[in-house]
């Protein structure tokens, strides 16, 4: 089974290298090719990744937690990962800023609320309750003092006709005109 905080989708699909190009052509700069792929409800709902990718791309998240950590880690700060909606295709491509690697009850208020999935205690009750829902796929236990990777990204690139367009992805994660 795929461990959540790592993309079971190759960053090397066809649609992904066809929205890199178009975003590089778009920013006037040359891009490498992404190094993952975020699916921010780690196959959740559709509606549900519509509603984060929406978030990130109008800057409201801006930070994203994984467990376990993937050793070696793949990636690295300034690395590229492309966003996916709810239908699996590419919304966004994003950044990495930074990473810091914690235990989850050291993870701080400030972060949690970057992710912006709610409130402190919001985040910890569910980042809680999908790690521990996970631990069979991970194969090991999740609690208070496991090590989780907390990621800052920016986003540089969003699908141009949902900008355009004036198609935005509202609070129910269906699109709406703005």
């Amino acid at each position: 089974m795929p461990i959540p905080s790592q993309s079971t989708i190759s960053p090397l699909r066809p649609d992904i290298t066809t929205f890199m190009h178009l975003a590089s052509a778009r920013l006037g700069i040359p891009l490498p090719p992404p190094k993952d792929v975020f699916d921010f409800a780690h196959g959740g709902p559709p509606s549900q990744t519509n509603l984060f990718a929406a978030r990130a791309i109008r800057g409201e998240k801006t930070a994203t937690t994984s467990w376990p950590i993937p050793d070696p880690l793949y990636w690295s700060v300034g690395d590229l990962s492309v966003i996916l909606d709810g239908e699996g295709k590419p919304a966004a491509v994003m950044r990495t800023l930074s990473f810091r690697k914690c235990m989850f009850e050291d993870v701080e208020e400030e972060f949690a609320l970057a992710e912006g999935e709610g409130d402190y205690e919001e985040y910890r009750k569910g980042h809680f309750e999908f790690y521990r829902r996970t631990e069979g796929e991970v194969g090991e236990k999740f609690g208070e003092k496991s090590m989780v990777l907390c990621e800052r990204f920016e986003v540089i690139f969003p699908r141009r006709e949902d900008v355009e367009g004036g198609r935005w992805w509202g609070e129910e994660g269906k699109k709406e005109e703005v």
